[in-house]
């Protein structure tokens, strides 16, 4: 049974990645068609800072592994003095 929920995270978690890129990617090609055709483009210059936001959440959530202890606990605190 673990396995299986294992595996069922792994979906989720890839699917969850393929829509938050596909997002981001749409949100950004709107930015930059609004900011050419120049109507709005304090709106065009929002979406495209919020795509390269976006962009860096991605990065932080892909290269960051996740921690079977909670944020908030002695081993977590240990863990953050040994690498800080």
């Amino acid at each position: 049974m673990e396995a299986f929920f294992k595996s069922l995270y792994g979906v989720a978690y890839f699917a969850m990645s393929v829509v938050l890129v596909a997002v981001t990617v749409l949100l950004f090609v709107i930015g930059i068609r609004l900011f050419i055709k120049k109507r709005n483009r304090g709106f065009a210059v929002s979406c495209i800072l919020f795509a390269c936001f976006i962009v860096f959440i991605i990065v932080v959530m892909f290269t960051t592994p996740f921690s079977a202890t909670p944020p908030g606990s002695p081993e977590a605190l240990a863990a953050l003095l040994h690498y800080g």
